[in-house]
């Protein structure tokens, strides 16, 4: 079997097994139970995405707790996505280094991510990349292709909104191939494209487009209390009292030498600007791990001859390559820019670097692989972490650490559970699919979780049956809730290297911390409804 010999294979299968390790051992992540939570109320939207991410983790519904299911939709396009690759890379006139644009476009550290986290990204990269080939296609000699490209161009916006930066990249394309713009195809691509968004649309209308609008805030003006109808009838929790029964309880945890909140430091104006920026262009760059070191290899050993099979071509590349990162450069001194915004900028670079540099294949290995590993000691670091100095700072174990244990103690709690945050109830969620969890209005920014009634079954009248709830929530004083008063404060710590340790309230003389190092403290808060 030759063929399995040939070093493509190899890297796929590498690259592919390392992607389902890391999708069978990583804990999930905040952002991601949040879409697997979704994936039980299939629709056309959400409050924070278009709807197909869910779709995306639907298979977890069927396994409940398994990272694996519920990540098997992402496993599955990241395989799909190895022949449009290859094709797509055939087609831009690189047939004698499609094994040197695959590294590149595959595992640089987002390229590897992508291949087993369950963001909004996947179907967005899977249908960029199935677009992007549709359209060079079209370019050539089939320009009926404009309408497969139309579609995938829908589909990816129902995944992310940030789809449409490929329409400019279409457009400029076509600007090479003028005659194309005087045929119907491009056009009618577009309304293949607005036909797969009606469902999305229609939703929209019908939810005061409440993902438009909060896009739209937290993109352009980082904003994000959007204002909606919240789907719970229970009545909005409001500013913890600093005195009373419940800021003393919530006292009694608190120790002198506890570590402080650090005031940021003003800056000038102009100083702000230049960080912003130049922490965009960082996380651009780190985006590529260790990547960097043999493409800075390929810069010095100097430029090879391009062999583009047209101008259409080269500028859909170029134009793929370059929109999305420029799009943002003029936002990155005011907002701060995920590294993943304008990821799908990877494939059409990793285009335009193989054409033009004289990369070596030996390097890119190397570097693809070292890259594979960190990925590997990132999972590990989740399990066995690899170092304990202050863990309640380390963002991958705050993301994933401790939920597991904690879904296991509130189950014992009995019914009704009320969480503040959808980052602590989708966890919980996750590991315990069976308990009937919810968000308490007010408490922290609007959510999914907020806005659907389907999420929100528990009324009122329901707290009356049983007297008491319960609430869990990251901070020291317990909200006020009206109609109730805090009976108990308990509090949760998970501390590092042990397990979950629960303290009440004045149940000793004096509070003596569980642990030193902890990843997480929650307070649990007891409420007993009141007469009035």
């Amino acid at each position: 079997m030759s063929w399995f010999r040939s070093p493509l294979i190899l890297f796929i299968v590498l690259l592919t097994g390392v992607r389902l390790l890391n999708a069978w051992a990583l804990p999930p992540i905040q952002d991601e139970a949040y879409y697997f939570y979704w994936s039980r109320f299939l629709d056309w939207g959400y409050f924070d995405h278009p709807p197909a991410v869910s779709w995306l983790a639907s298979s977890g519904v069927i396994w409940p707790s398994s990272t694996l299911a519920a990540r098997a939709g992402t496993l599955l396009l990241s395989l799909l996505a190895f022949p449009i690759l290859i094709s797509l890379f055939r087609r831009m006139g690189l047939r004698d280094a499609i094994l040197i644009a695959l590294i590149l476009a595959t595992s640089n550290i987002g390229g590897i991510l992508f291949g087993y986290i369950t963001t909004p990204d996947i179907p967005l990269i899977f249908c960029w990349i199935a677009a992007l080939h549709e359209a060079a296609a079209a370019l050539q000699e089939q320009p009926k292709r404009w309408l497969s490209a139309g579609f995938f161009t829908g589909l990816g916006i129902l995944g992310k909104y940030t789809m449409v930066l490929i329409g400019p990249v279409f457009l400029i394309a076509l600007l090479f191939h003028p005659k194309r713009l005087k045929q119907i195809w491009p056009y009618l691509g577009g309304v293949v494209c607005v036909l797969t968004l009606v469902p999305h649309l229609l939703w929209l209308a019908h939810n005061d487009w409440i993902t438009v609008r909060f896009q739209f805030g937290r993109g352009l003006k980082s904003e994000y209390g959007v204002a909606m109808q919240s789907g719970s009838r229970l009545p909005l929790a409001t500013e913890a009292a600093k005195t009373g029964p419940a800021a003393e309880m919530a006292r009694y945890f608190v120790l002198a030498d506890d570590e402080k909140p650090v005031p940021k430091k003003v800056v000038a104006p102009w100083v702000r600007y230049l960080q912003g920026f130049g922490n965009y262009l960082g996380s651009q760059a780190g985006i590529w791990g260790l990547l960097l070191l043999p493409l800075f290899y390929g810069v010095w050993r100097g430029r090879r001859p391009a062999l583009w099979p047209s101008p259409a071509l080269k500028a859909l590349a170029w134009s793929s390559a370059l929109v999305p990162v420029l799009l943002f450069v003029p936002l990155s001194p005011v907002q701060h820019i995920e590294a993943n915004w304008p990821a799908m900028y990877l494939i059409g670079a990793a285009i335009v670097l193989t054409q033009h540099l004289r990369l070596s294949v030996k390097a890119l290995m190397v570097a693809a692989t070292l890259n594979l590993a960190l990925s590997l000691l990132v999972t590990a670091h989740a399990h066995y972490p690899l170092q304990d100095r202050r863990p309640h700072r380390d963002r991958l174990l705050r993301e994933t650490h401790g939920y597991q244990d904690l879904g296991n103690f509130i189950a014992e709690l009995g019914q009704p559970v009320f969480v503040d945050t959808y980052q602590n109830l989708s966890q919980l969620a996750f590991y315990q699919p069976q308990l009937m969890l919810q968000v308490w209005p007010g408490i922290a920014r609007s959510s999914e979780l907020n806005r659907r009634v389907a999420m929100n079954p528990l009324e009122w009248k329901d707290l009356e049956a049983k007297g008491r709830f319960y609430l869990l929530t990251d901070n020291f004083l317990p909200p006020a809730i009206p109609g109730a008063e805090v009976e108990m404060l308990e509090e949760i710590i998970d501390c590092f290297g042990a397990n979950l340790s629960k303290t009440r309230a004045f149940q000793d003389p004096s509070y003596h911390r569980p642990c030193d190092k902890r990843v997480h403290r929650w307070s649990l808060v007891t409420y007993r409804l009141t007469a009035e």
